[in-house]
């Protein structure tokens, strides 16, 4: 459980660190799909972390919309969000897999996502995981 935990339940910070250890175990699976799935859970999470950090609860999955209102408030002067803001933005969009990732993405068959694509969601996770979520725990911002 991590300081950033809502009163609902909700760890964004340790959502995504779960996730993180969950799509690295089924990429080694070849379980795809369902490595890319918890990669873009990731990038949510994580991304929720830093509007958390600014005071500012986001309830959805579009991780577009999640990342524009990152970038809104960087640019505007937020101390928490300039300072553990993906750079560059997360580059998985939200959109119908394989274009990009969707929560709805787990009703789809098998064989969505192939090896390699599964592959650069779960690198782009990872770099946006350690930009924001590890960074601010080395910082102590999380706890």
């Amino acid at each position: 459980m991590s300081s950033f935990r809502q009163n609902n339940g909700d760890d964004y910070p340790e959502a995504a660190g779960k996730h993180l250890d969950d799509a690295q175990a089924l990429l080694t699976a070849g379980r795809y799909d369902g490595a890319g799935y918890h990669a873009g859970y990731v990038v949510e999470c994580a991304l929720k972390t830093l509007l958390q950090a600014d005071g500012v609860l986001q309830k959805g999955h579009d991780l577009s919309r999640l990342s524009s209102e990152v970038t809104r408030l960087a640019a505007g002067g937020s101390p928490h969000t300039a300072r553990y803001q993906p750079d560059p933005p997360p580059a998985i969009l939200y959109a119908v897999p394989p274009a990009g990732w969707k929560e709805t993405m787990r009703y789809l068959a098998a064989g969505v996502l192939n090896q390699g694509q599964a592959g650069r969601w779960l690198k782009e996770a990872e770099r946006v995981y350690t930009q924001s979520v590890q960074q601010m725990r080395m910082d102590g911002v999380i706890r």
